[in-house]
């Protein structure tokens, strides 16, 4: 992750006249390792800029805002047949959204304290982790791009549709949504 704002200088020829395939990625949530090899689809967080409304007389004009917003990302992935991928997630989700008791609440903790590489995670840490969207270049492992997503958290967990009417019997797929703060591209 960078430490320094993202950099673009804009070239005076484009040199490359091809486009990035939409297939070829891999997408790793730090705290969820069973669901990169699942992972089926991914949709970059669109990024909006807020704005500042100055009155006047006439018509409100409006002024560049300081704030960015990002929207959820949103996961399709495949269930696998240990149901762990969909496992993983609904525990994250319990153990922080709606514990039954203040004994899960220390369990949830302490399990994922062990996951988390500071030696004195604070409950915030615990509940969020980091993610990396790789864009593959077609046909080999290089990476062209990463990008970054700081603070992610499921914040929503799709349904399941099972059914005997189905003349082939489809692999099961579901979406989880994830909350992030910010992202960083890298090359």
């Amino acid at each position: 992750m960078p430490d320094t704002p993202l950099t673009y200088t804009a070239s005076q020829r484009q040199e490359s006249t091809g486009g990035i395939l939409g297939n070829h990625f891999k997408f790793d949530i730090e705290a969820l390792p069973d669901l990169s090899f699942f992972v089926q689809s991914v949709t970059l967080p669109s990024l909006t800029s807020t704005t500042v409304e100055r009155a006047n007389p006439f018509a409100s004009i409006h002024e560049v805002g300081d704030h960015l917003v990002h929207s959820p990302i949103q996961v399709t992935y495949l269930i696998d047949a240990a149901f762990q991928t969909y496992r993983s997630l609904l525990w994250w989700m319990q153990g922080y959204g709606f514990p039954h008791s203040y004994d899960e609440v220390k369990e949830f903790r302490e399990a994922r304290a062990k996951q988390v590489p500071s030696p004195r995670a604070r409950a915030r840490e615990l509940e969020k982790t980091n993610a990396t969207l790789m864009i593959l270049q077609p046909d080999t492992d290089k990476i062209i791009a990463e990008i970054h997503f700081i603070d992610v958290f499921p914040t929503s967990l799709g349904e399941l549709a099972f059914a005997t009417t189905d003349a082939d019997a489809p692999l099961l797929t579901t979406m989880a949504t994830f909350a992030c703060t910010t992202f960083h591209l890298t090359f």
